[in-house]
């Protein structure tokens, strides 16, 4: 799967995004640099809304899991800053695409 692809599925991500209190989702990893396969899995980076708990990112995950047929990871923005490798946030911040 291919950005644009995600891209033009993007208001359904959205809406089950809502119902599980996620208010932003970004895109990194191999879709956003444009060199996925056919095996490679959906990286998405996600602000939760205050409250929000981690069963609403899974279910989030599960769920968009379904509809793109794809294995989703679903990484929270907040523990970014936790992350030793820096180079590796960098670079999610660097090709992190907005949906």
């Amino acid at each position: 799967m291919n950005l644009d692809e995600i891209q033009h599925i993007a208001p359904e991500i959205i809406r089950i995004a809502k119902r599980h209190g996620i208010s932003k989702i970004y895109v990194f990893g191999s879709v956003a640099r444009g060199n996925a396969t056919r095996r490679s899995d959906v990286d998405l980076l996600v602000e939760m809304d205050e409250g929000a708990s981690l069963f609403g990112m899974a279910g989030f995950g599960y769920e968009v899991e379904k509809l793109l047929g794809l294995q989703v990871d679903v990484v929270p923005i907040s523990v970014l800053p936790q992350i030793k490798d820096r180079q590796f946030v960098e670079n999610i911040q660097k090709e992190a695409v907005a949906l």
